[in-house]
This record gives C-alpha cells, structure tokens and sequence, in this order.
C-alpha cells in the first residue's frame, strides 16, 4: 500500500511540515511508503494547502530523520523561506509515479470504488481513503444509512477490479448496525 493523495494530474508524496535547522531543510511528513523516494526526485512541484499557488522545486538532498524526510531544495536557503512553506505538499506528476507492486494500490485509485458482498449487495461507495493509527480506512458512504469507516485489509477487501471500480469485501459482523447507529 503507498499512501499518496492525487491533485489533478499530479501525486502527492509527502507534506511540508515545518523547518528543520538552520539552512533552509524542511521536515517532511511522507505519504509514500517509500521514504527514499525523496532522494530519486529532482524536480517537484509545491502546492499551496488550498490548491490555489504552486511553485515548482529542485531536491538538492534528502535523508532520513525521526520518522521524517528532511529535504534541501535548491531554492530555498533559510529556515525563514520555509514558514511560507509549511502545510504544502510535495507533488510529482502522476507519469513519474513509481510503478506498483502486485496487490499494491494508490489510495487515491480507491477513491470511488463501489463496494459489493459476495451475494452482490451494494455496501456503497469508497469517499475517501487515508493512513490512520492502524493501517489504511476507507471513508465509505452507503445508498442508505450512515457513512462508516473500513479497514482497508485483506480479510475485508477480498478483491479489488479497478477496472470494474468494484471492492468485494466480506464485511466484520456487525457492521450493519454501525451503519444504522445514529
């Protein structure tokens, strides 16, 4: 699973989170669980948290640190440059992604999907799909009832037909009534 937002055309990597030290590194919080994929980019663009600005950068270096990436770009040379930054993601072109693993997904691809039990009921539609503390959920809103959340696991999704934009799952008992709690 590689844990990557798309904005337009483009994938999201990582987010800007803060300075780090005197020369102008960011701390970056990745969204690729591929943190060394930072340090094959050269060119990338900035995108505002709004979506409205985009600035495109050059990765000078990038390592490693505390659960984080620290990125150099070549722009930017002061901790001062980078509080204007912080809260931007970090997004290539959707062309340049890396190519997926066998059973590998972009949770962006996700997105959409209508999810069906082994008899063929609709359980609705995946809205949103994100990292949470134990693994990847998708956000999924039924035809009926309230929206719930669902881990993305094996033992749930049994298959996922992203050309047929269908998840089977064999959903936990009681899920039902999370569905119809108020």
């Amino acid at each position: 699973m590689t844990a990557t937002l798309q904005m337009s055309d483009r994938i999201a990597l990582g987010i800007i989170r803060k300075a780090h030290g005197v020369r102008g590194e960011a701390s970056v919080e990745p969204w690729t669980d591929t943190m060394g994929r930072f340090s094959d980019l050269e060119r990338v663009v900035l995108v505002s948290p709004d979506e409205q600005s985009t600035r495109e950068a050059h990765i000078e270096a990038a390592r490693e640190h505390a659960g984080r990436v620290l990125v150099k770009f070549a722009e930017l040379d002061s901790p001062e440059e980078l509080r204007d930054l912080q809260n931007w993601t970090i997004e290539i072109p959707e062309s340049e992604a890396r190519p997926l693993e066998e059973g590998e997904y972009f949770l962006h691809d996700l997105i959409g999907l209508r999810l069906v039990d082994a008899d063929g009921c609709d359980r609705g539609v995946v809205t949103d799909a994100y990292e949470g503390g134990g693994g990847v959920l998708l956000n999924v809103k039924p035809a009926s009832g309230k929206p719930y959340e669902l881990p993305f696991a094996a033992e749930i999704c049994t298959d996922i037909d992203l050309e047929h934009k269908t998840i089977t799952v064999a959903l936990p008992e009681g899920i039902e009534d999370v569905e119809a709690a108020d």
